[in-house]
């Protein structure tokens, strides 16, 4: 049985974890929010883009 899941629905699922069990504040969660939009603007976002590809599709490959 296969589950598709979009990528960023994952991440929602995680982040919402990690403030509840955690405590998180949400001021931090915006700052980390607000650091990954700008870094999405650096010339670090093809390595970090390719890097998590590479990840998912490993993770992908060891289901199969």
């Amino acid at each position: 049985m296969h589950i598709q899941l979009p990528f960023i629905v994952v991440l929602a699922i995680v982040a919402w974890l990690i403030v509840r069990h955690l405590r998180l504040r949400w001021w931090v969660v915006a700052a980390f929010v607000l650091l990954g939009f700008y870094l999405a603007g650096t010339s670090a976002a093809p390595l970090i883009d390719n890097t998590t590809r590479d990840g998912v599709s490993v993770v992908n490959k060891t289901n199969k």
